[in-house]
């Protein structure tokens, strides 16, 4: 398996995983049901002390039963592995705590191992999770985990896109506020779709291949309901002419997050070189 098609393979299981709590961590509403939905293959099998769930149908119902809840999934640790050519394996372990309606408190350290079928272009699907609880934790202090997931979800998002941004440039518009601009330290400021594209034309015209390693990653929910993210990535790459590239980057970004669409929004990003820019023989 190719180094780069791996990382991108990472990025795709990471943006559907932390996706999958978002649910739990919200209201629940037809919106986000639905994009509860959307990672999930037809064929899923959910196995928990619940039970056992085939498929989609069944699972609005299931979840119906958090209503109330305040949960929190806070993600300690993941390993992901190449199946073969259509699927990933996802195994996890993380803290679960949760807050009842009559304000009963849990927490659980639990662990899921899933399974996710690649698709040409696309984010995977979900076709197994199953989740063993391995412990209890006694007097847990709740702690909200929806925007670390809600940012983490965006992240490996955004970086799977930029690292195939030749075939899916399209896709930013999903990840884009309708007013965003970008800092971007190689250029100028830019705030239009068109000076995006035109950007990611330059790069696609100098980089073959790419891969970012995110390090030192920082989440904070604001009181204007938008996530501000502090977060260094370690990145190298392929030039066109096949030299091998690396630099290193730190990002600041300001997210726009409309809970009901399926990723939040970037609407400021500041780029600073920590590394520039280089080959290395």
């Amino acid at each position: 398996m190719d180094k780069f098609k791996m990382i991108q393979n990472n990025h795709l299981a990471l943006t559907q995983y932390y996706r999958w709590y978002q649910v739990y961590e919200v209201p629940l509403n037809k919106a986000r049901v639905d994009n509860q939905l959307d990672i999930l293959a037809s064929d899923v099998e959910i196995l928990s002390q619940a039970g056992t769930l085939k498929g989609k149908l069944g699972i609005e119902e299931r979840l119906k039963m958090f209503e109330g809840w305040q949960n929190a999934h806070h993600v300690e640790h993941t390993t992901i592995k190449q199946l073969n050519d259509e699927e990933l394996s996802l195994e996890a372990d993380i803290l679960y705590q949760n807050i009842r309606p009559d304000n009963s408190r849990y927490s659980y350290k639990i662990h899921y191992s899933t399974t996710l079928r690649l698709r040409d272009n696309d984010l995977p699907l979900f076709t197994k999770v199953h989740l063993e609880p391995t412990g209890t934790v006694e007097n847990p202090q709740f702690q909200s985990a929806y925007a670390e997931n809600r940012a983490k979800s965006f992240m490996h998002y955004w970086l799977y896109l930029m690292e195939t941004a030749s075939v899916n440039s399209d896709k930013f518009q999903e990840l884009l506020a309708d007013h965003f601009e970008l800092d971007l330290s190689t250029t100028s400021k830019i705030n239009t779709l068109e000076g995006f594209n035109e950007w990611l034309t330059t790069i696609s015209n100098q980089v073959k291949q790419s891969g970012h390693y995110p390090k030192n990653l920082s989440v904070t929910e604001n009181a204007d309901h938008t996530i501000t993210v502090s977060v260094d990535f370690e990145w190298e790459g392929l030039s066109t002419q096949n030299r091998r590239m690396i630099a290193e980057t730190h990002h600041e970004w300001i997210l726009e997050n409309n809970l009901d669409e399926r990723f939040a929004r970037m609407k400021m990003m500041k780029v600073i070189q920590t590394k520039p820019f280089q080959t290395v023989e």
